[in-house]
């Protein structure tokens, strides 16, 4: 028995296979495609909902809210730079079964609704905008039938099962060939967007009005939108003119916080990014894709305003066109008449959108290789192909756990209201691992005091964990406004009971699985107070 338990066996194997194929440049590019420029809530929901509050500073505050949970993260990559990011960071302070439970509920599980989610942003904001506009310029009903097509239910699942499908194969044919393939995806996504801010800030509103209504009368036939979606909007009891509102502002900023919060989400590979454990390196790729991105969205808070009017971003946020919605992409190809920036600023959101699921698959079957390797997860789900250095069955397992959730969310309209689910559960993720990075220095003090981080104190109290505190409750509050304001859509019975039993379902699962491996003389807790596998 003492054999069994001993330390050195308690890893499925000495190495986890992967390799250091994505540099520093690369990451940051990684996060800042992960945060999505092109993702509209705060753009369409905040104005309707908020009414007197200011988008570009509710992003603004949502940036400064994420900057210390961000640092935090650059001390624990630092600490512990291994594949499986806050299941790596939270196992080794606080163990498996708040780590297993944590991570395998808010991440692993509720980011399949992300998958769903990228496949939903590719039909409505990639292609449909993109079909739509090129039919509108170039005067073709086939090519607007087209766009119609891929905001239908059927267009959007079809498109979300093979944008999932697309992206497993080429991760599994190699990591090394996704960073290849990002290098397009973000030269065509910052083309997009910088597209975007120059035709929205050479509109004003009183142009962009007559547009507008000569675009709805070319793609649907609609006469008149603009008066006509403003009529039914103040009979609704919107105020089109709110004075400005401190409380509406500072409640912005958890729908900005549905971009900003990912911008960590490179942790969840530091065993392939190079030189992860240089303080710099990390620094450059979460704190600096975070304040980048950030700047950039609350940008485009100022060129939406300055181009249809902050009144008019409220009655976007009720009115349709038609069928369709009035996201940020389609108000812009609305507002011109050129196919090739219609082109440009389509593809932009088509790739952005396709990324999306590719970091669903990098970041989730890194965490179950980390679990896998702990013995939380069967064996087969750590194994990584010798050639291509990738973990096909975990990018398996997760496109076909994937396919149920994209059915569900496109059909059950009930599910399309805990959008934001995915915000407060992979929230509570970050919000623990703040925590974690807060107790490093004292729960785990041979791994802090042998990073580079251990150098930065105040006083006596090491710097992390004032960091870690302050992320704690600055995340803490932003989880608090989703479970208790009915604004962020999960105040409902469906709601409770999802993000509850997810919760239950993986401690469940822990705790079973541990004891299984008892059965067979090995004690999973050894895993927890070594650093895995490189």
């Amino acid at each position: 028995m003492a054999t069994a338990t001993a330390r050195p066996e308690v890893f499925t194997r000495k190495a986890s296979g992967l390799v250091r194929v994505m540099s520093p440049f690369s990451a940051f590019v990684y996060n800042i495609l992960t945060m999505g420029l092109i993702f509209p809530w705060t753009y369409l929901w905040a104005p309707g909902a908020l009414p007197g509050g200011k988008l570009v500073w509710g992003i603004l505050l949502a940036m400064v809210i994420e900057i210390p949970i961000a640092l935090v993260y650059v001390w624990l990559s630092t600490a512990l730079p291994r594949s499986g990011g806050d299941y790596v960071f939270q196992s080794r302070v606080f163990g498996g079964g708040v780590a297993f439970t944590v991570v395998m509920s808010g991440y692993v599980i509720w980011i399949l609704q992300w998958v769903a989610l990228s496949g939903w942003l590719l039909s409505y904001l990639g292609f449909a905008p993109l079909f739509l506009g090129l039919g509108a310029t170039l005067g073709s009903a086939a090519i607007t039938s087209l766009g119609v097509w891929f905001f239908s239910s059927t267009g959007i699942i079809i498109t979300s099962i093979l944008n999932a499908f697309v992206a497993m194969m080429i991760l599994i044919s190699g990591f090394k060939n996704y960073v290849r393939f990002q290098n397009v995806m973000i030269t065509f996504t910052l083309l997009a967007f910088v597209t975007m801010l120059v035709v929205l800030f050479l509109g004003n509103p009183a142009t962009s009005m007559v547009k507008l209504d000569d675009f709805a009368l070319k793609i649907s036939g609609v006469q008149n939108f603009v008066q006509t979606a403003r009529d039914a909007t103040i009979a609704a009891g919107v105020d089109l003119n709110p004075p400005f509102s401190l409380l509406a502002t500072i409640l912005i900023a958890p729908y900005a916080w549905t971009s900003l919060q990912w911008a960590t989400y490179s942790a969840q590979q530091n065993g392939e990014i190079k030189n992860a454990r240089s303080f710099q390196n990390q620094m450059f790729i979460i704190v600096g894709s975070l304040i980048l991105t950030g700047v950039l969205l609350a940008l485009l808070a100022v060129a939406l305003e300055k181009a249809v009017g902050p009144d008019f971003l409220a009655v976007a946020a009720s009115a349709t066109m038609g069928d369709f919605y009035l996201w940020p992409p389609l108000i812009t190809v609305a507002l011109t008449a050129s196919p090739l920036v219609v082109l440009i600023i389509g593809l932009g959101y088509i790739l952005n959108s396709h990324q999306i699921v590719h970091n669903c698959y990098i970041g989730m079957t890194r965490v179950m290789v980390a679990m896998s390797l702990d013995r939380l997860l069967p064996e087969s789900v750590s194994k990584v192909d010798e050639r291509r250095h990738t973990p096909v069955n975990a990018h398996w397992i997760y496109f076909l756990a994937s396919i149920p959730v994209i059915l569900v969310y496109n059909l059950w309209g009930a599910w399309y209201d805990l959008t934001l689910g995915v915000t407060f559960a992979c929230g509570y993720v970050f919000v623990v691992t703040c925590l974690a990075g807060a107790l490093l220095p004292y729960r785990a003090k041979d791994v802090y005091e042998s990073s580079p981080g251990a150098a930065y104190k105040v006083g006596n109290i090491p710097l992390v964990t004032i960091l870690g505190v302050v992320g704690f409750i600055l995340g803490g509050v932003m989880l608090m406004l989703f479970m208790l304001n009915p604004l962020y859509g999960l105040t409902s019975s469906l709601a409770y009971t999802v993000v509850f039993g997810v919760l239950a379902v993986s401690a469940i699962w822990y705790f079973f699985v541990k004891n299984a491996q008892k059965s067979k003389g090995i004690n999973v807790d050894f895993a927890f107070k070594e650093i895995p596998p490189e």
